[in-house]
């Protein structure tokens, strides 16, 4: 459960902490601090599918132990950065090694319980992660206000205790299964990441820029090159077959939608009350954590309901939009609407816990029991693909603004994501089914709430 809380903790403490180490490196543009965040995320993007895979030829124990070293030596490369590429690229290392553990580590917590337990150990282990995501702005702001290099100091001890625990699991015996394909996940990594950065450099390079154009054309002839290898390989990077259902694509479409709102919302809610409010790192992490907070105890009673997943994913979406909307017509410059910071914050949050429960649900509900692994791992690679184009998006719109006007287009952005999450809600037609308790054991790749 360290293991949860580590993955979960880095993304809410890093974002609050963007502003304390963008004024560390100002000769750097908000292009390129954005990687910070992108290159975790990407790196968590790609990896994500073919982890579990890479688990059951190698054994799960072994690549949690794995993952769990290349978290802690990329915070520690992170803490002791001397410039912006060495931190990107400790970035882009801590997200591999997250990518190995997010998925081990429930499998591993299973297998050490009988099949009774194991929606107790599921619950268990998911709120691990939701205490994490609702502490880590508060955490992120105690330690930026002393120095952000401590956000990334703090996961190495976490780890090294992680790793001595290890020592008391079993592992489990390994399948004969197929190295998945990893140039495959390669081909994943750069065409994601020439998207991310032509969203990221569009205002300064223009839309008649050969740059611009230069990067879509490598994403696209990437992607392709992608797919083509994928439905041919024997052993492919994402098995695209669970795209074959009709919801479960929908789910995909919707899932990396909402997720470009929800990395808006958190990166530019988060830089909002540093840069435009002035407020320090300590407050701001307070104030912020309505929304974390909200998103959790969202997505826990969402856990628990027997309404259908289209619903679920409508209603999320919904609470989104009105929350963007807010924020566009009246967050100001001034303290005044502080509440209205805070309404927004409460309204994202909740769509967001509400919203991503119910395109997990329906996305899973349709595919047959030994698919659920691949789905809810393609499902949780489109969160990780949208949340990079969010960053990416809000960075080229916002760049190093100071005043609540050169947010507001980022505040549509927003509100549009939540469009295209009741669009996508609509076309959900499956009823509930619980992966959870459906599942094989240890096919579940992650259901942690955010």
């Amino acid at each position: 459960m360290l293991a949860s809380v580590l993955a979960s903790l880095d993304l809410f403490v890093v974002n609050l902490a963007f502003a304390s180490i963008s004024e560390s490196f100002p000769v750097a543009t908000p292009q390129t601090m954005s990687w910070i965040l992108n290159a975790y995320g990407i790196a968590f993007a790609a990896l994500l599918v073919p982890s579990g895979r890479l688990a059951d030829r190698f054994g799960r124990l072994r690549l949690f132990r794995l993952g769990l070293v290349l978290f802690g030596a990329g915070s520690l490369l992170a803490a002791l950065a001397p410039g912006v590429a060495v931190l990107i690229g400790a970035r882009g290392i801590q997200g591999g090694g997250a990518a190995l553990i997010v998925p081990t580590s429930l499998a591993l917590l299973l297998g050490q319980y009988q099949r009774p337990q194991h929606k107790k150990m599921v619950s268990i282990w998911s709120a691990s992660g939701s205490v994490a995501a609702a502490g880590g702005p508060v955490l992120g702001g105690l330690l930026s206000e002393y120095d952000w290099r401590w956000i990334f100091v703090i996961n190495v001890p976490i780890a090294i205790l992680a790793l001595l625990l290890t020592t008391f699991l079993k592992e489990e015996p390994r399948q004969e299964t197929r190295t998945p394909d990893l140039f495959g996940v390669a081909l994943l990594a750069v065409a994601i990441g020439a998207l991310v950065t032509a969203l990221s450099y569009v205002s300064n390079w223009g839309f008649a820029s050969p740059g611009l154009w230069g990067t879509v054309t490598v994403s696209i002839g990437t992607i392709v090159w992608f797919v083509r290898r994928c439905l041919n390989h024997a052993s492919p990077a994402v098995d695209l077959r669970v795209f074959r259902t009709t919801s479960f694509s929908v789910a995909a479409v919707g899932m990396a939608g909402f997720y470009i709102g929800f990395a808006v919302m958190l990166l530019g809610g988060s830089l909002f009350l540093t840069n435009v409010w002035a407020w320090s790192p300590v407050i701001a992490g307070l104030g912020f954590s309505v929304g974390p907070g909200t998103a959790v105890v969202a997505a826990l009673i969402a856990g628990r309901t027997r309404r259908a997943p289209r619903w679920l994913a409508g209603l999320g979406s919904v609470l989104f939009v009105l929350g963007g909307t807010l924020w566009y017509f009246l967050l100001n410059d001034g303290h005044n609407s502080i509440p209205v910071m805070f309404a927004g914050l409460a309204l994202t949050g909740a769509g967001a816990g509400i919203a991503q429960t119910g395109f997990l649900a329906g996305g899973v509900s349709g595919l047959q029991p030994d698919s659920y692994a691949a789905g809810t791992g393609v499902l949780n690679t489109a969160r990780q693909i949208g949340s990079a184009l969010g960053v990416a998006a809000l960075i080229a719109i916002v760049g190093a603004g100071t005043t609540a006007s050169s947010y507001r287009f980022a505040w549509i952005v927003l509100a549009s994501s939540g469009l295209v999450g009741i669009l996508s809600a609509l076309l959900i037609r499956e009823q509930f089914n619980d992966p959870v308790t459906s599942a094989e054991d240890g096919e579940i790749e992650s259901v942690s709430p955010l």
